[in-house]
This record gives structure tokens, C-alpha cells and sequence, in this order.
């Protein structure tokens, strides 16, 4: 067998990340919820013609984000269901297909999270500004 097998320490690694990345995306559906928890607390003052411009950045960005995350939880699904058929030997000699569908993954999840910093960086300036506004005006 030339390849990844499922006692390599290759194949040990990929699983192990894998499953870190289940957990991420676990966390950022958790995450996702409070965005939007946030997001409609502050809607209101958000409209404002002051803050709508970010208001409307947010809301795009929020909805791809999304997206992005159910893309990348199926074909996690994907790859996992992959790394499990090599441990039960049901997959056999596809090493470079393991390969390739995980660095394909790792990117996939460096995107996501990165963007999830951009995007929650993004929500709470804007969110803090109308609270400094807020407050100024108490």
C-alpha cells in the first residue's frame, strides 16, 4: 500500500486535525448565533445613515460568512467520513487523495476563521461606536 494507511502518523495527524476543525466549526456556529443576537440588539441604532454603510458591510459579510461555514462543514463531513473509511480499511491506496482533500480543508478552515476575526472586529467597532454615541448624548 503507497499511500496513507490508517496506522501512519500521517494519518493520525490528519484525523486529529480534522477533528480540531469539527470543533471550530462547531464553535463558530455557537458564534454565529450570538453575531446575530448582537446584531439585531443594535439594528435600530445601526440604521442611523451614520452607521449604515457598516450596518450593510456587516449584514453581506455576516450571510457569506455563513455560507462559507455550510460549505465548509459538509465537506468536512466529507473528509472525515474519508480519514474513517481508511481506518476500517475500507479505502484503499488513495494517500494523495487524503492528501489533497486535506490541505484543501486546511485552507477552507484558515479562510473561515480568519474572516470570522475580520467580521467580529468589524461588528463590535461598529457596535462600540454606537455606544459611545449613546453615551455621550446620556
Amino acid at each position: 500500500m503507497n499511500g496513507i494507511n490508517s496506522t501512519s502518523a500521517t494519518y493520525r495527524q490528519y484525523h486529529a486535525r480534522a477533528r480540531h476543525w469539527a470543533s471550530d466549526i462547531d464553535f463558530f456556529k455557537i458564534e454565529t448565533v450570538f453575531l446575530h443576537h448582537l446584531l439585531d440588539d443594535y439594528f435600530i441604532r445601526l440604521s442611523d445613515p451614520k452607521y449604515l454603510g457598516a450596518l450593510k458591510s456587516v449584514g453581506t459579510k455576516l450571510l457569506q460568512l455563513e455560507k462559507d461555514k455550510y460549505s465548509a462543514d459538509l465537506h468536512l463531513i466529507e473528509h472525515l467520513k474519508d480519514l474513517e473509511g481508511q481506518t476500517e480499511d475500507l479505502v484503499f491506496d488513495r494517500g494523495e487523495f487524503l492528501t489533497e482533500r486535506h490541505e484543501q480543508m486546511e485552507h477552507a478552515m484558515i479562510h473561515l476563521a480568519t474572516t470570522y476575526r475580520t467580521l467580529k472586529k468589524e461588528l463590535f467597532l461598529a457596535v462600540e461606536q454606537v455606544i459611545k454615541a449613546q453615551q455621550e448624548i446620556s
